[in-house]
C-alpha cells in the first residue's frame, strides 16, 4: 500500500479516536455537573430546624398576645395620660387663683374667671378624648358619658401570654353635672347647644325634648353646702345640683371669684378634686401601666426572637454556602484534570501524526535529493 494510502488510513482513525475523546469528555462533565447540583442543598435555609421551628411559634404566640391586648392597651395609656394631665391642669388653676387672692383689680378677677373655664374646659376635653376603638366598641374608662349618667366603660384584658387577666374599672373623671328639678327631671349642660337639656331620670338617659338657653342665663342664688341653685337673667331654672365628676364647677358658681371667699371655696373643691382624681385614677393608672409594662416585654422578648431567629439563618447560611462551595471545588478539580488529560490527549495525537508523516526532509542538496 502506498505511502500516502496509509497516512490518510492513519489519520482518518487518530481522528475518530480524538473524536470519540471529546464526546467522554462531555460526556464527564455533563455528570460532573449533574452530582454537584445533587450535592448541593435543595434549602439555603433548613426552616425545619427544631431550634428555628421554636422560636418562630413562640414569637407567633407573642404577636397574638400583642394583638389580642394592643388596643386595650392604647385605652388604658389615653386614660393615664389624661388623668396626668388633669392633675396638672387643675395644679395650675389653684395657683392662679391663689394669685388673685387680695387682688382688688376687678379686671384680672374676671380674667381669672375666664382662664378658669378655659382651663376647665380643656381638662374635660382631655378627659372626654381618651376614647378608643376595641373591637365595634368605642371605649372611654374615664370619660364621655352617655346623657346625664356618668357612668364610664371598663376594660377586661389579658396580661401576659401565659393567660393572666385583668379588669380595668373606669372611673368618671370630668367635671360635669346635672341640675335635677322638683319634678325629677335631670338638666345637664350641652357644649356643643349652649344651653341645658332635660333628660328623664327613669334610667333610660332619654331627652325629654325640652332645653334652656344659657345665653344671658345667671346664677341668681348657689348653696354650696346643699347644691341649691337659682338661676335667672333670660331662662328660669332651679333644683339641685348633682355631681357625678371631681367636683369643680365653673366660675359662675363661685360668683366668678368677685370676693376672696369665693376664691378659697373654689381651691378647696379643687384640692377635694385633686384628692378624687388620685383616687379613682390610681387602680386605672397601676393596671395602664401593668397591661403597657407586659407589652413592652413581649417587644423585648420578640427582639431577642428576632435575634436568635437571624442567628440560626445565618448559621444555616453559612453551612449551604460552605457545601455549595465544597462543590464547586470538586466540579472545578475535576475540570483541571479532564482538561489536563484533554490537553495530553491532543499531545499524543500530534506526535503519532508526525510518525507516520515521517522524517522531514534534509536542508540543502540532501533535501534536493529527498534523503
Amino acid at each position: 500500500m502506498p505511502v500516502g494510502s496509509i497516512n490518510d488510513v492513519l489519520s482518518a482513525q487518530l481522528s475518530r479516536n480524538q473524536f470519540n475523546s471529546m464526546e467522554s469528555l462531555v460526556l464527564i462533565t455533563q455528570q460532573l455537573v449533574a452530582r454537584m447540583e445533587d450535592e448541593r442543598r435543595e434549602q439555603a435555609v433548613n426552616f425545619e430546624r427544631s431550634d428555628l421551628v421554636e422560636a418562630n411559634r413562640e414569637k407567633a404566640k407573642l404577636l397574638r398576645f400583642k394583638s389580642r391586648v394592643a388596643d386595650n392597651v392604647i385605652a388604658a395609656t389615653k386614660a393615664k395620660s389624661a388623668i396626668e394631665w388633669s392633675t396638672r391642669i387643675l395644679g395650675e388653676m389653684k395657683t392662679e387663683l391663689q394669685s388673685l387672692l387680695g387682688s382688688t383689680d376687678a379686671a384680672a378677677r374676671t380674667a381669672g374667671a375666664a382662664s378658669f373655664n378655659a382651663q376647665l374646659a380643656d381638662l374635660n376635653a382631655r378627659v372626654d378624648g381618651a376614647n378608643q376603638l376595641i373591637g365595634v366598641r368605642n371605649v372611654n374608662l374615664i370619660g364621655n358619658t352617655s346623657g346625664p349618667g356618668f357612668a364610664t366603660d371598663d376594660i377586661f384584658s389579658a396580661t401576659s401570654e401565659r393567660g393572666g387577666q385583668v379588669m380595668i374599672e373606669g372611673a368618671y373623671m370630668g367635671t360635669r353635672f346635672n341640675i335635677e328639678d322638683a319634678d325629677g327631671f335631670l338638666w345637664r349642660y350641652d357644649d356643643s347647644q349652649n344651653a341645658y337639656v332635660q333628660f328623664k331620670s327613669d334610667g333610660t338617659g332619654e331627652r325629654t325634648g325640652s332645653t334652656m338657653s344659657a345665653v344671658d342665663l345667671t346664677i341668681d342664688n348657689y348653696d354650696h353646702d346643699t347644691g341649691a341653685v337659682q338661676f335667672g337673667g333670660t331662662g328660669s331654672l332651679s333644683g339641685t345640683v348633682v355631681q357625678g365628676g371631681i367636683g369643680v364647677l365653673t366660675s359662675e358658681f363661685y360668683s366668678d371669684f368677685a370676693d376672696d371667699a369665693a376664691i378659697n371655696q373654689a381651691i378647696d373643691d379643687i384640692d377635694a378634686a385633686v384628692n378624687t382624681v388620685a383616687q379613682r385614677g390610681a387602680p386605672i393608672t397601676a393596671d395602664a401601666t401593668l397591661i403597657d409594662g407586659n407589652v413592652q416585654l413581649v417587644n423585648e422578648k420578640v427582639r431577642q426572637l428576632d435575634g436568635e431567629r437571624q442567628r440560626i439563618m445565618d448559621e444555616e447560611l453559612d453551612a449551604t454556602a460552605a457545601v455549595n462551595k465544597a462543590s464547586g471545588l470538586k466540579l472545578q478539580l475535576t475540570i483541571n484534570n479532564i482538561n489536563i488529560l484533554s490537553q495530553m490527549s491532543s499531545g499524543l495525537v500530534e506526535n503519532m501524526m508526525q510518525l507516520t508523516n515521517g522524517p522531514s526532509a534534509g536542508p540543502g542538496v540532501f533535501g534536493i535529493l529527498g534523503l
